[in-house]
């Protein structure tokens, strides 16, 4: 069973989990985890705020800038990368290729490949933080829709590597793109 729900991912420009439970729950473990920081970081020092002394807002602010941050990764984490018309029957033979090149240097593996989806599933080795990564693409019509997300602790999306799974994701377009202009 695919885990993805594929048209409302395309109409949403976002990945759309099929399960509602584990949606729930990785909202849960945002807000106890960045919640609990926020908490532990902040309280004590803003009772020890002192208005003449600047230094005593440092730990504070920057909590607070951290887990902001955090938490817009986090709602950032899903939104699918769109590259327009780069899929004709050509370039998507040339694409699928390429991620079966993929497949075979770098042990990663597909845990779906149908038609419209694929979703590569990458080692943990082969990651910068966290327990495995997962590659979306996402057919539709002569777009592209692109997804590199990292999870974490009982497979739950992990914001921390937002910056560099967003920069592996235009790697991997760069590349795609490099390939299909070099093809005879």
């Amino acid at each position: 069973m695919n885990e993805i729900d594929v048209e409302k991912s395309i109409e949403n420009n976002r990945l759309i989990c099929r399960s509602l439970i584990l949606k729930v729950t990785e909202v849960i473990y945002i807000i106890l985890l960045f919640g609990s920081l926020l908490f532990m970081f902040t309280i004590d020092s803003f009772l020890k705020i002192e208005i003449d002394n600047i230094g005593t807002l440092m730990i504070p602010l920057i909590t607070i800038i951290i887990s902001t941050l955090f938490i817009y990764w986090y709602l950032k984490n899903d939104k699918l990368h769109r590259e327009k018309n780069i899929l004709t029957d050509k370039n998507k033979l040339i694409i699928e290729k390429y991620l079966f090149q993929l497949t075979e240097q770098r042990e990663w593996s597909f845990t779906e490949n149908s038609e419209y989806l694929k979703i590569m599933n990458i080692p943990m080795w082969q990651i910068q933080i966290g327990n495995y990564s997962k590659l979306y693409l996402i057919y539709d019509h002569d777009d592209l829709l692109l997804n590199f997300s990292s999870y974490g602790l009982f497979g739950l999306k992990f914001p921390v590597n937002y910056i560099c799974n967003r920069n592996v994701e235009q790697k991997l377009i760069q590349k795609i793109k490099t390939k299909i202009k070099n093809a005879p």
